[in-house]
Protein backbone atom coordinates (compact mmCIF):
# COMPACT_ATOMS: atom_id res chain seq x y z
CA UNK A 1 0.00 0.00 0.00
CA UNK A 2 2.72 2.44 1.03
CA UNK A 3 4.45 1.32 -2.66
CA UNK A 4 1.21 2.38 -4.32
CA UNK A 5 0.78 5.45 -2.15
CA UNK A 6 4.55 6.76 -3.09
CA UNK A 7 3.95 5.96 -6.69
CA UNK A 8 0.90 8.66 -6.97
CA UNK A 9 2.43 10.91 -5.08
CA UNK A 10 5.48 11.13 -7.37
CA UNK A 11 3.09 11.17 -10.40
CA UNK A 12 1.27 13.98 -8.56
CA UNK A 13 4.47 15.76 -8.12
CA UNK A 14 4.89 15.39 -12.14
CA UNK A 15 1.98 16.67 -13.16
CA UNK A 16 2.10 19.41 -11.07
CA UNK A 17 5.91 20.13 -11.78
CA UNK A 18 4.62 20.12 -15.66
CA UNK A 19 1.32 22.31 -14.99
CA UNK A 20 4.02 25.07 -13.00
CA UNK A 21 6.01 24.73 -16.24
CA UNK A 22 2.86 24.80 -18.94
CA UNK A 23 2.16 27.86 -16.78
CA UNK A 24 5.13 29.57 -17.04
CA UNK A 25 6.08 28.97 -20.41
CA UNK A 26 2.63 30.41 -21.12
CA UNK A 27 3.88 33.75 -19.13
CA UNK A 28 6.73 34.07 -21.30
CA UNK A 29 5.37 33.65 -24.63
CA UNK A 30 2.77 36.39 -23.95
CA UNK A 31 5.43 38.75 -22.55
CA UNK A 32 7.12 38.16 -25.60
CA UNK A 33 3.85 38.52 -28.00
CA UNK A 34 3.25 41.74 -26.36
CA UNK A 35 6.56 42.79 -27.58
CA UNK A 36 5.84 41.90 -30.98
CA UNK A 37 1.89 43.50 -30.43
CA UNK A 38 3.36 46.44 -29.95
CA UNK A 39 6.58 46.60 -32.58
CA UNK A 40 3.57 45.57 -35.27
CA UNK A 41 1.67 48.82 -34.10
CA UNK A 42 4.37 50.60 -34.03
CA UNK A 43 5.60 49.48 -37.78
CA UNK A 44 1.89 50.28 -38.90
CA UNK A 45 2.04 53.85 -37.84
CA UNK A 46 -0.14 53.67 -34.63
CA UNK A 47 1.91 54.05 -31.62
CA UNK A 48 2.17 58.01 -31.41
CA UNK A 49 2.52 58.31 -27.63
CA UNK A 50 2.50 62.23 -25.63
CA UNK A 51 2.11 62.94 -22.12
CA UNK A 52 -1.22 63.13 -20.85
CA UNK A 53 0.22 64.51 -17.54
CA UNK A 54 0.43 61.52 -15.13
CA UNK A 55 0.52 58.85 -17.69
CA UNK A 56 1.20 58.78 -21.59
CA UNK A 57 -1.21 58.80 -24.29
CA UNK A 58 -1.37 57.42 -27.55
CA UNK A 59 -2.83 59.75 -30.47
CA UNK A 60 -2.55 58.45 -33.89
CA UNK A 61 -3.26 60.97 -36.78
CA UNK A 62 -5.01 60.31 -40.42
CA UNK A 63 -4.86 63.02 -42.87
CA UNK A 64 -3.53 66.03 -42.83
CA UNK A 65 -6.18 68.48 -43.50
CA UNK A 66 -6.66 71.84 -41.60
CA UNK A 67 -9.92 71.07 -39.72
CA UNK A 68 -9.17 68.45 -36.81
CA UNK A 69 -11.49 66.17 -36.21
CA UNK A 70 -10.85 64.11 -32.12
CA UNK A 71 -12.30 60.87 -32.57
CA UNK A 72 -12.67 59.21 -29.34
CA UNK A 73 -13.58 55.72 -28.79
CA UNK A 74 -16.84 53.84 -26.95
CA UNK A 75 -16.26 52.06 -23.87
CA UNK A 76 -13.66 49.62 -24.38
CA UNK A 77 -12.91 49.87 -27.55
CA UNK A 78 -9.38 49.15 -27.70
CA UNK A 79 -9.34 49.06 -31.67
CA UNK A 80 -10.89 51.96 -32.37
CA UNK A 81 -7.46 53.51 -34.56
CA UNK A 82 -7.93 50.87 -37.12
CA UNK A 83 -11.44 51.50 -37.48
CA UNK A 84 -11.10 55.19 -38.14
CA UNK A 85 -7.56 54.82 -40.03
CA UNK A 86 -10.24 52.65 -42.73
CA UNK A 87 -12.77 55.01 -41.99
CA UNK A 88 -10.25 58.56 -42.87
CA UNK A 89 -10.15 56.89 -46.35
CA UNK A 90 -13.30 58.30 -46.64
CA UNK A 91 -13.66 61.63 -45.49
CA UNK A 92 -11.81 64.87 -47.93
CA UNK A 93 -8.35 66.19 -48.16
CA UNK A 94 -9.41 69.22 -46.02
CA UNK A 95 -10.05 66.79 -42.94
CA UNK A 96 -7.46 65.25 -40.03
CA UNK A 97 -9.18 62.37 -37.84
CA UNK A 98 -7.04 62.81 -34.50
CA UNK A 99 -7.93 59.32 -32.59
CA UNK A 100 -7.55 59.90 -29.06
CA UNK A 101 -7.67 57.30 -26.51
CA UNK A 102 -8.01 56.75 -22.73
CA UNK A 103 -6.35 54.98 -19.91
CA UNK A 104 -6.19 51.62 -20.55
CA UNK A 105 -6.95 51.44 -24.06
CA UNK A 106 -4.77 50.09 -26.27
CA UNK A 107 -1.25 51.58 -26.32
CA UNK A 108 -2.34 54.16 -23.42
CA UNK A 109 -1.41 53.93 -20.36
CA UNK A 110 -3.12 53.40 -17.06
CA UNK A 111 -3.67 55.56 -14.30
CA UNK A 112 -4.03 55.35 -10.58
CA UNK A 113 -6.66 58.35 -10.83
CA UNK A 114 -10.09 57.99 -10.65
CA UNK A 115 -12.16 58.09 -13.83
CA UNK A 116 -14.23 61.22 -14.32
CA UNK A 117 -15.28 63.61 -17.14
CA UNK A 118 -12.86 66.45 -16.05
CA UNK A 119 -9.99 64.02 -15.94
CA UNK A 120 -10.47 62.32 -19.18
CA UNK A 121 -10.86 65.67 -21.12
CA UNK A 122 -8.15 67.47 -18.90
CA UNK A 123 -5.92 64.74 -19.96
CA UNK A 124 -6.79 64.67 -23.98
CA UNK A 125 -6.30 68.36 -23.80
CA UNK A 126 -2.91 67.97 -22.45
CA UNK A 127 -1.72 65.35 -24.70
CA UNK A 128 -2.97 66.90 -27.41
CA UNK A 129 -1.54 70.07 -26.77
CA UNK A 130 2.40 68.12 -25.88
CA UNK A 131 0.97 66.34 -29.85
CA UNK A 132 1.29 70.15 -31.08
CA UNK A 133 -2.19 69.72 -32.22
CA UNK A 134 -4.10 73.08 -32.05
CA UNK A 135 -7.43 73.86 -31.67
CA UNK A 136 -10.11 74.70 -32.19
CA UNK A 137 -11.56 71.31 -32.43
CA UNK A 138 -14.21 69.52 -34.00
CA UNK A 139 -15.10 66.90 -31.60
CA UNK A 140 -16.57 63.36 -32.44
CA UNK A 141 -17.94 61.39 -29.23
CA UNK A 142 -18.37 57.79 -30.28
CA UNK A 143 -21.05 56.08 -27.65
CA UNK A 144 -19.55 56.36 -23.85
CA UNK A 145 -17.26 58.85 -25.35
CA UNK A 146 -20.54 61.31 -25.35
CA UNK A 147 -20.00 61.92 -21.65
CA UNK A 148 -16.32 63.35 -22.26
CA UNK A 149 -17.46 65.65 -25.11
CA UNK A 150 -20.30 66.88 -23.79
CA UNK A 151 -18.62 68.13 -20.86
CA UNK A 152 -15.89 69.24 -23.12
CA UNK A 153 -18.04 71.46 -25.41
CA UNK A 154 -19.41 72.70 -22.12
CA UNK A 155 -16.56 73.34 -20.37
CA UNK A 156 -13.65 74.55 -22.47
CA UNK A 157 -16.47 76.21 -25.37
CA UNK A 158 -13.42 78.25 -26.90
CA UNK A 159 -11.85 75.36 -27.79
CA UNK A 160 -14.25 73.71 -29.70
CA UNK A 161 -15.55 74.87 -33.13
CA UNK A 162 -17.93 71.98 -33.61
CA UNK A 163 -18.96 68.58 -32.32
CA UNK A 164 -20.63 65.31 -34.25
CA UNK A 165 -22.15 63.10 -31.54
CA UNK A 166 -21.81 59.72 -33.16
CA UNK A 167 -24.65 58.10 -32.16
CA UNK A 168 -23.02 58.50 -28.58
CA UNK A 169 -24.85 57.93 -24.99
CA UNK A 170 -27.03 60.87 -23.91
CA UNK A 171 -29.32 62.36 -21.43
CA UNK A 172 -31.79 59.43 -22.47
CA UNK A 173 -29.23 56.50 -22.13
CA UNK A 174 -30.23 54.00 -19.64
CA UNK A 175 -28.23 53.33 -16.73
CA UNK A 176 -25.35 51.25 -17.86
CA UNK A 177 -23.93 47.90 -16.05
CA UNK A 178 -21.36 48.08 -13.39
CA UNK A 179 -18.49 46.11 -14.05
CA UNK A 180 -18.68 43.13 -11.08
CA UNK A 181 -14.77 42.55 -11.40
CA UNK A 182 -13.50 39.16 -13.33
CA UNK A 183 -13.30 35.81 -11.02
CA UNK A 184 -9.98 34.60 -9.88
CA UNK A 185 -10.14 31.92 -12.39
CA UNK A 186 -10.04 34.38 -15.28
CA UNK A 187 -8.07 36.08 -13.85
CA UNK A 188 -5.41 33.10 -13.29
CA UNK A 189 -6.38 32.75 -17.09
CA UNK A 190 -5.80 35.96 -18.49
CA UNK A 191 -2.28 36.77 -16.37
CA UNK A 192 -0.69 33.35 -16.89
CA UNK A 193 -0.85 33.99 -20.62
CA UNK A 194 -2.99 31.19 -21.02
CA UNK A 195 -5.92 33.48 -22.24
CA UNK A 196 -3.13 34.70 -25.28
CA UNK A 197 -1.87 31.44 -25.79
CA UNK A 198 -5.80 30.16 -26.83
CA UNK A 199 -6.46 33.39 -28.88
CA UNK A 200 -3.45 32.57 -31.38
CA UNK A 201 -3.93 29.11 -31.18
CA UNK A 202 -7.34 29.53 -31.75
CA UNK A 203 -7.42 31.97 -34.90
CA UNK A 204 -11.14 33.20 -33.94
CA UNK A 205 -10.18 36.95 -32.93
CA UNK A 206 -8.56 36.98 -36.55
CA UNK A 207 -11.37 35.01 -38.16
CA UNK A 208 -13.89 37.87 -36.75
CA UNK A 209 -11.70 40.58 -37.70
CA UNK A 210 -10.48 39.53 -40.86
CA UNK A 211 -13.81 40.17 -42.86
CA UNK A 212 -14.78 43.46 -42.04
CA UNK A 213 -11.02 45.19 -41.82
CA UNK A 214 -8.72 42.72 -44.31
CA UNK A 215 -5.17 43.12 -44.07
CA UNK A 216 -5.46 45.25 -41.24
CA UNK A 217 -7.47 42.81 -39.07
CA UNK A 218 -3.51 42.31 -37.53
CA UNK A 219 -3.35 45.38 -36.00
CA UNK A 220 -6.69 45.48 -34.54
CA UNK A 221 -5.75 42.27 -33.04
CA UNK A 222 -2.68 43.73 -31.86
CA UNK A 223 -4.35 46.56 -29.90
CA UNK A 224 -6.74 43.47 -28.12
CA UNK A 225 -3.66 40.98 -26.97
CA UNK A 226 -1.33 44.13 -26.24
CA UNK A 227 -2.52 43.53 -22.66
CA UNK A 228 -3.70 41.41 -20.65
CA UNK A 229 -6.73 39.79 -21.07
CA UNK A 230 -8.27 40.72 -17.69
CA UNK A 231 -10.19 44.21 -17.56
CA UNK A 232 -7.82 47.24 -16.78
CA UNK A 233 -8.02 49.36 -13.30
CA UNK A 234 -8.50 52.62 -15.67
CA UNK A 235 -11.45 50.57 -17.51
CA UNK A 236 -12.85 49.11 -14.32
CA UNK A 237 -13.06 52.43 -12.77
CA UNK A 238 -14.72 54.34 -16.27
CA UNK A 239 -17.37 51.45 -15.76
CA UNK A 240 -18.50 51.71 -12.38
CA UNK A 241 -18.08 55.23 -12.68
CA UNK A 242 -20.03 55.97 -15.82
CA UNK A 243 -23.74 56.14 -14.69
CA UNK A 244 -22.46 58.90 -11.97
CA UNK A 245 -20.06 60.83 -14.82
CA UNK A 246 -23.43 60.76 -17.20
CA UNK A 247 -25.64 62.32 -14.64
CA UNK A 248 -23.06 64.93 -13.31
CA UNK A 249 -22.51 66.06 -17.28
CA UNK A 250 -26.25 65.82 -18.14
CA UNK A 251 -27.12 68.36 -15.00
CA UNK A 252 -23.56 70.40 -15.43
CA UNK A 253 -24.65 71.14 -19.84
CA UNK A 254 -24.70 74.47 -20.28
CA UNK A 255 -26.36 75.53 -23.62
CA UNK A 256 -23.98 77.29 -26.37
CA UNK A 257 -24.18 77.99 -29.92
CA UNK A 258 -21.28 75.90 -31.22
CA UNK A 259 -22.83 73.86 -34.42
CA UNK A 260 -23.42 70.28 -33.38
CA UNK A 261 -25.00 67.19 -35.25
CA UNK A 262 -26.08 64.38 -33.67
CA UNK A 263 -25.65 61.03 -35.95
CA UNK A 264 -28.46 58.45 -35.04
CA UNK A 265 -28.83 55.19 -35.97
CA UNK A 266 -32.56 54.51 -35.37
CA UNK A 267 -34.37 52.13 -37.89
CA UNK A 268 -37.38 53.94 -39.83
CA UNK A 269 -38.44 50.93 -42.13
CA UNK A 270 -37.84 46.72 -41.75
CA UNK A 271 -35.74 47.22 -44.77
CA UNK A 272 -33.41 49.18 -42.70
CA UNK A 273 -33.19 46.20 -40.60
CA UNK A 274 -32.62 43.99 -42.99
CA UNK A 275 -29.32 45.97 -44.40
CA UNK A 276 -28.13 46.04 -40.93
CA UNK A 277 -28.58 42.17 -40.80
CA UNK A 278 -26.76 41.72 -43.95
CA UNK A 279 -24.13 43.62 -42.31
CA UNK A 280 -23.83 41.86 -39.40
CA UNK A 281 -24.89 38.28 -40.41
CA UNK A 282 -24.27 38.39 -43.89
CA UNK A 283 -27.81 37.05 -44.08
CA UNK A 284 -31.36 37.84 -43.25
CA UNK A 285 -33.36 36.28 -40.68
CA UNK A 286 -37.11 37.59 -41.39
CA UNK A 287 -38.29 36.45 -38.11
CA UNK A 288 -35.52 38.31 -36.52
CA UNK A 289 -36.04 41.33 -38.83
CA UNK A 290 -39.69 41.64 -37.67
CA UNK A 291 -38.90 41.21 -34.23
CA UNK A 292 -36.48 43.94 -34.15
CA UNK A 293 -38.43 46.47 -36.43
CA UNK A 294 -41.48 46.17 -34.07
CA UNK A 295 -39.14 46.65 -31.21
CA UNK A 296 -38.13 50.30 -32.69
CA UNK A 297 -41.58 51.25 -32.79
CA UNK A 298 -42.23 50.15 -29.40
CA UNK A 299 -43.30 52.82 -26.64
CA UNK A 300 -40.47 52.66 -24.99
CA UNK A 301 -38.01 53.30 -27.80
CA UNK A 302 -40.46 56.27 -28.81
CA UNK A 303 -39.95 57.86 -25.72
CA UNK A 304 -36.05 57.23 -25.92
CA UNK A 305 -36.18 59.14 -28.93
CA UNK A 306 -38.02 61.83 -27.26
CA UNK A 307 -36.12 62.59 -24.88
CA UNK A 308 -32.74 62.43 -26.92
CA UNK A 309 -34.24 65.20 -29.13
CA UNK A 310 -34.54 67.46 -25.53
CA UNK A 311 -30.96 66.61 -25.04
CA UNK A 312 -30.21 67.56 -28.15
CA UNK A 313 -31.93 71.24 -27.80
CA UNK A 314 -30.30 71.60 -23.72
CA UNK A 315 -27.10 71.55 -25.49
CA UNK A 316 -27.94 74.07 -28.36
CA UNK A 317 -27.84 74.52 -31.70
CA UNK A 318 -27.95 70.55 -32.73
CA UNK A 319 -29.42 69.06 -35.61
CA UNK A 320 -29.97 65.63 -36.02
CA UNK A 321 -28.47 62.90 -39.16
CA UNK A 322 -30.33 59.74 -38.91
CA UNK A 323 -28.55 56.93 -41.31
CA UNK A 324 -30.22 53.74 -40.00
CA UNK A 325 -28.17 50.93 -39.22
CA UNK A 326 -25.80 49.48 -36.66
CA UNK A 327 -24.08 51.36 -33.49
CA UNK A 328 -20.57 51.14 -35.45
CA UNK A 329 -22.03 53.23 -38.71
CA UNK A 330 -19.04 54.26 -39.73
CA UNK A 331 -18.39 50.43 -40.42
CA UNK A 332 -21.61 49.80 -42.15
CA UNK A 333 -22.31 52.77 -43.71
CA UNK A 334 -18.96 54.87 -44.38
CA UNK A 335 -19.91 56.98 -47.26
CA UNK A 336 -23.09 58.23 -45.45
CA UNK A 337 -21.50 58.90 -42.80
CA UNK A 338 -18.86 60.92 -44.30
CA UNK A 339 -21.00 62.34 -46.25
CA UNK A 340 -22.81 64.10 -43.08
CA UNK A 341 -19.48 64.84 -41.67
CA UNK A 342 -18.16 66.56 -44.32
CA UNK A 343 -21.90 68.51 -44.95
CA UNK A 344 -21.42 70.04 -41.57
CA UNK A 345 -17.61 70.44 -41.76
CA UNK A 346 -18.66 73.07 -44.93
CA UNK A 347 -21.49 74.56 -43.01
CA UNK A 348 -19.46 75.78 -39.84
CA UNK A 349 -16.23 76.61 -41.97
Amino acid sequence: MKKVLRVIGIILLVLLILIILALCGCFFYQKNAQKKDRELLESGGYADIYSAGDFNMNISVFGDGEHKIIAMPGAGDVWFPVNMKKFSEHLGDDISLVVVSRPGYGLCEETVHDITPEYIVDSTRTALKNAGIEGPYVLMPHSLSGIYGTYWESTYPDEVSGVVFLDSVNEATKDISEYEGADTAWKIFSKSGLARVYVDTSGLLMNTLTPKLGDDAKYASAFYTVHDRDMSESLKSEMQNANANMKAVWSAIKINDIPKIYISTSYQTIDDVRDYLRFTDGEVDEEKAKEWFEDEQSDEELEYRKKRAEYMEKVGNCKEVNIPGSHFIYEQKPEETATAIEDFIAAIK
